[in-house]
């Protein structure tokens, strides 16, 4: 299915399983209500998300992941090249993006006010993952 998410009506609670992988900052924070909603009792909710850069310590993190972003990127050109589909992808159209929005600190608030009982776990290359378990904090 191709919709929007945040028109899109789900069946409540019929899913075990929804992955949300680096998309929600795309839309509203809340559209992670639907998610949790359509999640079956016990259903686990898996977000990787993005946040921006905003306090010493994302800074620091972020300087952490400096050398492995670096050696991620020349292997994946390396990979593109090898496989010529580094030139074949200049012309392609990419979907539109939108910049992360909310700070970590935000996401944590969040989580805790619309998915209670949701761990949040700051990553590497500005990436946090969030895991619900429907029921877990109700």
């Amino acid at each position: 299915m191709h919709a929007d998410l945040t028109r899109t009506e789900l069946p409540r609670g019929h899913y075990d399983f929804v992955s949300c992988l680096a998309s929600l900052h795309h839309m509203p924070f809340a559209t992670v209500e639907r998610l949790r909603d359509a999640l079956a009792p016990g259903g686990v909710l898996v977000v990787l998300g993005c946040y921006p850069r905003r306090t010493p310590v994302d800074l620091a993190w972020e300087l952490a992941a400096v050398p492995a972003n670096t050696v991620a990127r020349l292997v994946v050109a390396a990979r593109e090249t090898a496989r010529g589909t580094r030139a074949a992808r200049r012309g392609v159209v990419r979907a539109p993006v939108r910049e992360p929005y909310m700070p970590l600190a935000e996401v944590r608030r969040e989580a805790a006010a619309l998915l209670p009982g949701a761990a949040v776990r700051r990553l590497l290359f500005w990436r946090f993952l969030l895991v619900f378990r429907n029921g877990a904090g109700r």
